[in-house]
C-alpha cells in the first residue's frame, strides 16, 4: 500500500513544486501543507490539474475538481490514486 503511494506522492510533490515554484524560494513543504496558503491560485490550480492528468495519464472525475482536492500533496495523491485504473500491480 505505502510502496505504491510513495512514488505517486513524490511525483505529485515535484509537479506541485514546479507549478508553485516553492523550492526556488527556499521553501520546503510537506504532504499536509496547505497549498492555497502557500500561494496557489485558481490559475495555478488549473495548470497543476492539467499537469497531473498529463503526467499520470488520467482524467480526474468532475467531482474531484474542487479546491479541497488540491489542498495538499496528500489530497492530490489520493485523487490520483482513486482515478488510476486498478489493473494489477507493477513493481
Amino acid at each position: 500500500m505505502t510502496v505504491s503511494q510513495e512514488p505517486v506522492a513524490e511525483t505529485v510533490r515535484l509537479i506541485v513544486d514546479k507549478q508553485l515554484n516553492l523550492s526556488a524560494h527556499g521553501y520546503e513543504f510537506g504532504a499536509d501543507d496547505d497549498l492555497w496558503a502557500l500561494g496557489m491560485t485558481s490559475l495555478t490550480c488549473m495548470g497543476l490539474m492539467l499537469a497531473i492528468e498529463d503526467t499520470f495519464r488520467i482524467e480526474l472525475p468532475e467531482e474531484a475538481l474542487k479546491e479541497g482536492t488540491f489542498r495538499t500533496v496528500g489530497t492530490i495523491t489520493a485523487a490520483v490514486e482513486a482515478a488510476r485504473p486498478t489493473s494489477g500491480t507493477k513493481v
